[in-house]
């Protein structure tokens, strides 16, 4: 396990997360508990994965657990309410939460919202952002809320098959940690010939060759398997790459996958609907049983 990264506020994060997104119900806690035996200690969740109970069934007084306010919480008071749920449901205070996506017009107001369950509810430690590009972080900062409470994080996708090398370094010069989802592209990266070269020059596994490649670029890696022999494999130290590694990996994203993220992007942005339904998510009196 590599060391854990100094965020803007001073407090440490663990640099590998396990993801729990598609995560089902049903093997949530299997998963989290086989994670922490694995020697995970930060677990990245959100209320649209629709498995923060399940999930913190297993966690440790000792582990990291992130949320997210899906875009269907978009006033002050939903995406307020979405905190305190997520809070309830874990039964302990939340060390992050964030802004799943940056809604035009009410993104602003969902970070207000954050903020107020940090400086004035005390119910979460950090806050930060998700899938924010460079414009709407400097929407955000023109509210001012940056200067109340900065965010620690921008989780957005980030492998060698979507790098925008522009949009990491703006917010790591702004001392944001970037957070990196899909590393491995849900798999299909693993198949890569230049990966699997690397893999193979090195003696090590494609999975340790993509994550490797996003911890030597800084930045907090978010990684996924249901497989506990996998998850410890996942989490195995290694020199590392060289830089013509880095070079070849690098030069692997496409304008094609800068376009399909673009598209993804406007869409979910643009709302979509909660596994609840079209509405806010409900609140803990409201959620079923």
């Amino acid at each position: 396990m590599p060391p854990p990264m100094l965020l803007n506020d001073g407090t440490e994060m663990p640099q590998i997360a396990y993801g729990l997104y598609q995560v089902p119900k049903e093997d949530a806690a299997r998963c989290v508990a086989d994670a922490v035996k694995a020697g995970y200690a930060h677990f990245d969740g959100a209320a649209f994965y629709d498995n923060e109970r399940e999930a913190g069934l297993a966690l440790t007084e000792e582990c990291w657990y992130t949320t997210k306010v899906w875009t269907t919480d978009s006033t002050f008071e939903d995406a307020v309410a979405s905190v305190k749920r997520s809070r309830a449901e874990l039964g302990r205070d939340l060390d992050l939460a964030l802004v799943h996506w940056p809604v035009p017009g009410k993104h602003v107001d969902m970070y207000r919202a954050l903020v107020h369950c940090k400086e004035e509810l005390k119910i979460v430690k950090r806050i930060g952002l998700s899938n924010y590009t460079e414009a709407d972080y400097e929407e955000l900062e023109r509210s001012g809320l940056v200067k109340v409470c900065r965010p620690v994080v921008n989780q957005i996708e980030v492998s060698p098959f979507l790098y925008r090398k522009e949009c990491v370094d703006y917010f790591q010069e702004k001392h944001i940690v970037i957070q990196a989802f899909k590393p491995l592209q849900r798999g299909a990266a693993l198949q890569n010939d230049t990966v699997k070269a690397i893999a193979q020059k090195h003696s090590v596994t494609a999975a340790q060759v993509l994550i490797k490649w996003g911890l030597q670029k800084g930045l907090c890696v978010c990684v996924k398997s249901s497989n506990a022999s996998r998850m410890a494999e996942n989490l195995k130290e290694w020199w590392g790459l060289d830089m013509d590694d880095v070079g070849a990996l690098d030069a692997l994203t496409t304008e094609e996958a800068l376009g399909a993220w673009r598209a993804h992007y406007e869409k979910r942005r643009a709302g979509t609907p909660g596994p609840w339904g079209p509405g806010p998510r409900p609140t803990i009196e409201d959620a079923p049983e």
